[in-house]
């Protein structure tokens, strides 16, 4: 599968909380770097380290959505750069945010996953 289609079939898995599609999509030794409250990044090792931290977010129940705001754009024959916008509501409480993504895809899945939010405060207080 061409990088592109691994990135944009795990964007629409992701936003249907479909962690069994996601896990086709992600190496078991997957290495990401999720940005953290400070603005830092939190290094998150293998699938099921990440996936345990996508469920517990509960996607579904905070009506999450993450949408492209520009096609990918590729880096080399492996890196893709991914602009999205993150819109959630849940309790009350709405989150609109941005953030880049950067995955590195080899043999069809992805192994590296950089993310940089553009408002890593406002995701914490929503998500806390």
């Amino acid at each position: 599968m061409h990088p592109v289609d691994v990135a944009t079939n795990l964007l629409e898995a992701f936003n249907a909380g479909d962690l069994d599609r996601m896990r086709e999509l992600l190496a078991p030794n997957l290495i990401a770097w999720v940005t953290n409250a400070d603005g830092e990044a939190d290094r998150v090792t293998g699938r099921e380290e990440y996936l345990a931290r996508i469920a517990a977010m509960d996607l579904p129940a905070a009506q999450y959505r993450v949408t492209l705001t520009q096609s990918p754009a590729a880096i080399d024959d492996h890196l893709l750069l991914l602009m999205v916008e993150v819109q959630a509501e849940r309790n009350g409480r709405r989150l609109q945010n941005f953030a880049a993504h950067v995955l590195r895809v080899d043999d069809g899945r992805v192994t590296q996953w950089r993310m940089a939010d553009a408002k890593p405060a406002e995701s914490d207080r929503f998500w806390s």
